[in-house]
């Protein structure tokens, strides 16, 4: 039976000859399990797969998935299930171990799940392991667990598999963990190197800790923007787990640490009970560290703030969630303080608090599981003691409202439409375009977390962002209800539709595509990529759409008709047909005269031209800002974008391109002959479109007349070296959301509704005021701060300054923003200037 399965899986696995694995009959897992253990010898090694001892080499995306899968058709306490794809189509795998009977009836027991409130059927913990890609040592331990799990005898985990159903995510990023070790495989010898400094432990840019697209995804549990956390929720939803095992790697120098963390940093959402359960589970890890003479700490460092974690997103669902961080070898051996730290004991130390996970989900089975019935029977009660009832919010961009409502939907939020117009909190709620969520639902805390503006904290360290308020991401305008105006607004179902429609008589003069839609920048991209001729309405007009007056507002696109019948029944066809799934409103134009507007043949209707942008990247370059411009680029707004190294700018032809797109890092001096070259292209009608760290480049090269606001140095207070980190957090912005003022009429603000934008702000750069008139496009508020920590000293330097400059610069344009409008994939909202300037530079 083994020896079939070895040849079935030889291709897939390490490629090595057959002779290789022959030679490799190591399954004794003294080192990793410290005991003497008997297995059964008909379940397949991880040893026999991989060619070699766990720990030896790296093990690759590909041998995982061939051992997971050998070890399912090797032992009946294993099923495995491919959940989801990642970005380049790498399957995403989970392991169910439990028992066989629990097994055979695993569709009932998800059954159950679906009433948390009266389950008493076997406990679910979930083990997911790296997702970062180069923190390798949570997935080679995964190999470990599942062996054990699926092959000893022991009679704990006998009892174990019998009561506790475990789901082993083994590779939570497979993208970014092919990346990694295929760089430190390629660099390990014979004769391991310890050397810090040796390439092996400095893999290139973007290195493996992001996925295809440079995203960090264990901050994406919660907005799921990508395809590994869209099938990981749906699958976490199924579940429900009672425990999540989140394994990451931190600093060499560094030695074990397990959650809880710092105690006045948890979220204030998150119930004591929860600590107290995550401490009882942590005595186990440290019984477990001691026991093997591995050193750890707990309690001191990180946070459970941002529900967008893997280890903090069950906290908020009804399940503990509790983060690992190993110490990393960052290859196969390195030095560090503490003495070399060796891969092989790297993944020990994982295997180990993967064990006493699941010994403390069996022994305090019965409390985990009153825990979680508990945390779903008192949501009703505190959502009846909450003096907001639910929230309203509204916009007319049909593209960020429906992205919206899938996030709510993934996550199992309830939504509802107005079906009628009301006025509540002196504004006007339109019918159909407004949404209200009901706080009463089972969903209740992460509602509340989603939708809070909160600005006070008991300690103002973060390890993460302080604030992630959704409506504000979105650009939508929002309001908390009170109980009278919830039960005073008629509602109804949600409808959703992903269709197209044309609205118009059948011989129109043009069509036109209003750009308030977020998916209209999309279309126009697929217009322009098939040469179809496409205009700006850089003035709003109102022309006669079927006999009758519409307004059509400052950035609508419009595509002219030619008057002849089938020529311009064939245009019509292709126009339709290339816009058909984006769920936009086509309407067709009886005559191009307004009479109150621009007519569509007036000097500010402009040409439309494809983008050509390229976007610097490579060292000195943060990949996730990077990241999140081709994401937004290429799967937004399905616009090829093309990508060189920044070192190389002062060598870059940039003829070829419309826009030189620069996000935070560290950019080239350039000589004066090479920074002519660059202004004498952005004079021609380049376009340059810098964020955040990439802006004071912009200054030092005098490419701009804007200047920046250099912060004030501390004064000494004889503070007590005890307030030490409260006052460096004085200094820091994490991520909080501060508010601006818009100018609607600017080309960069088209499509957007209200004239307040946010924008979340990391670091403390700031703009001076500009010094003239039409270069300021937002201007952050008097009183900026809206959600998040930020000390009052950042919000005054903050208030009243640009954050979002554009300025003239012969036929081209440099555009600035302040902050990251792109951040984390979801800020929707700030990412319309982003994409009007790809679309739009010409309007300037």
């Amino acid at each position: 039976m083994k020896q079939l399965l070895l040849a079935a899986f030889l291709s897939v696995s390490a490629g090595l000859p057959v002779l290789g694995l022959a030679q490799e009959n190591n399954t004794s897992f003294d080192y990793y399990f410290n005991q003497n253990i008997q297995f059964q010898p008909d379940v397949v090694t991880p040893n026999e797969i991989l060619g070699n001892p766990v720990g030896e080499w790296h093990v690759r995306p590909d041998q995982s998935v061939a051992f997971f899968t050998a070890l399912a058709q090797s032992s009946e306490r294993v099923n495995v299930t491919e959940i989801g794809r990642t970005h380049e189509n790498r399957p995403l795998i989970t392991a169910y171990i439990s028992s066989p009977e629990n097994l055979a009836r695993l569709d009932e027991i998800k059954r159950q799940r679906e009433n948390l409130t009266e389950y008493k059927g076997p406990a679910i913990v979930w083990l997911g392991y790296s997702v970062h890609g180069n923190e390798p040592s949570g997935t080679n331990a995964a190999l470990l667990v599942a062996y054990r799990l699926a092959a000893s005898d022991e009679a704990w985990i006998q009892e174990l598999l019998a009561n506790t159903i475990v789901m082993i995510d083994p590779m939570l990023n497979p993208d970014g963990m092919g990346r990694f070790a295929g760089w430190v495989n390629r660099y390990k010898g014979k004769e391991l190197v310890a050397d810090s400094e040796s390439i092996e432990h400095n893999e290139a840019w973007p290195r493996g800790r992001t996925n295809h697209y440079w995203f960090d995804l264990n901050r994406d549990w919660l907005l799921l923007q990508h395809p590994e956390s869209q099938a990981r929720i749906k699958h976490f939803y199924e579940w429900r787990p009672h425990i999540v095992g989140d394994f990451h790697e931190m600093g060499t120098n560094a030695t074990f640490f397990f959650q809880p963390g710092v105690p006045t940093r948890q979220n204030p959402l998150t119930s004591e009970l929860n600590f107290e359960l995550t401490e009882r589970i942590g005595r186990y890890h440290a019984k477990a560290l001691d026991a093997i003479g591995s050193r750890y700490y707990s309690q001191e460092s990180f946070d459970d703030f941002y529900y967008g974690k893997g280890s903090t997103f069950p906290d908020i669902n009804g399940g503990i969630g509790i983060l690992f961080e190993q110490a990393s070898s960052r290859g196969h051996l390195q030095e560090s303080v503490n003495g070399d730290v060796s891969f092989p004991f790297s993944i020990r130390n994982q295997a180990t608090t993967s064990f006493s996970t699941l010994q403390a989900a069996l022994e305090l089975s019965e409390e985990l599981l009153d825990y979680q019935r508990d945390f779903f029977q008192q949501w009703p009660a505190k959502a009846s003691s909450d003096l907001e009832k639910g929230v309203i919010f509204s916009s007319e961009d049909d593209g960020r409202i429906k992205e919206f409502l899938r996030i709510l939907n993934s996550h199992q939020i309830e939504v509802e439409q107005l079906a009628g117009p009301r006025k509540i909190a002196g504004r006007e709620w339109p019918a159909k375009t407004s949404y209200v969520v009901n706080f009463k639902q089972p969903q209740y805390g992460l509602i509340k977390a989603m939708f809070e503006t909160r600005t006070e904290f008991t300690d103002n360290t973060f390890y993460d962002v302080s604030a992630w308020t959704f409506p504000l991401a979105f650009n939508l305008d929002f309001h908390h209800l009170n109980k009278d105006e919830l039960q005073r607004l008629p509602l109804e179902s949600v409808e959703v539709s992903t269709a197209s429609s044309y609205v118009g008589s059948e011989t129109p003069v043009a069509l036109l595509v209003e750009w308030q839609d977020f998916r209209a920048a999309t279309a126009l991209t697929r217009l322009l990529e098939a040469d179809i001729d496409a205009k700006l309405l850089e003035k709003g007009s109102r022309l006669p759409v079927n006999g009758e007056p519409r307004e059509f507002m400052a950035g609508t696109f419009t595509v002219p008709l030619p008057a002849e019948t089938a020529e311009r029944d064939a245009l019509m066809q292709q126009v339709n047909d290339t816009v058909a799934d984006l769920g936009l409103t086509v309407y067709g134009v009886d005559s191009g005269y307004s009479g109150q507007g621009a007519d569509l043949g007036s000097p500010t209707v402009s040409d439309l031209e494809m983008p050509k942008p390229l976007l610097l990247i490579g060292d000195g370059v943060y990949s996730y800002e990077a990241g999140e411009v081709w994401h937004l680029l290429d799967t937004r707004l399905e616009l090829p974008v093309s990508m060189q190294h920044a070192q190389d700018l002062g060598r870059i032809n940039l003829s070829d391109y419309t826009h030189l797109l620069m996000v935070s890092g560290r950019y080239p001096a350039l000589d004066e002959k090479e920074l002519d070259v660059i202004k004498s292209w952005v004079s021609d009608g380049g376009t340059i479109v810098a964020t955040r760290g990439a802006n004071p480049w912009l200054v030092q090269q005098g490419l701009v007349n804007f200047e920046l606001l250099e912060p004030e140095a501390p004064q000494n207070q004889n503070r007590p070296f005890s307030e030490r980190d409260d006052a460096r957090a004085e200094h820091i912005i994490g991520g909080a959301i501060f508010e601006a003022n818009l100018d609607l009429s600017h080309p960069l603000a088209f499509g957007l509704e209200l004239d307040k934008l946010a924008f979340t702000k990391a670091g403390t750069m700031v703009f001076k005021p500009a010094t003239e008139d039409f270069v300021t496009v937002a201007t952050y508020t008097e009183s900026p701060l809206v959600a998040g920590y930020s000390s009052q000293t950042n919000v005054d330097r903050i208030k009243n300054t640009p954050a979002i400059l554009a300025q003239e610069y012969g036929r081209g344009s440099i555009i600035m923003f302040s902050d990251n409008p792109n951040f984390r994939g979801y800020w929707l909202g700030s990412m319309r200037p982003y994409i009007n300037s790809l679309y739009f530079n010409k309007a300037l």
